[in-house]
């Protein structure tokens, strides 16, 4: 069963018409968003499913893309660890 489609870019299968943003606001850990600046998952659509989500942060790496996390791995791994014993 194919979930997504050929590629991430047309997706055709059952996950076609998923979405559950909605239920974003009944998440009750803390959540840290991350993207790059020049992201797939633009900053302005993370910052959008990042408000849904009342108490959450977001953290965009500048100079960066949807794979920030290799780019920047120290930046990444510093804000990681920072929100993590955070306790937020």
């Amino acid at each position: 069963m194919n979930i997504c489609g050929p590629s991430e870019y047309t997706i055709t299968g059952t996950l076609k018409n998923y979405e559950r943003a909605n239920d974003l606001k009944n998440i009750t850990i803390p959540t840290l968003f991350t993207c790059g600046r020049y992201d797939e998952a633009s900053p302005e659509s993370t910052t959008y499913y990042q408000s849904m989500l009342p108490g959450s942060r977001i953290v965009i790496f500048e100079d960066a893309s949807h794979s920030h996390h290799l780019e920047q791995e120290a930046a990444y791994l510093n804000t990681v660890r920072e929100f993590l014993s955070s306790g937020e």
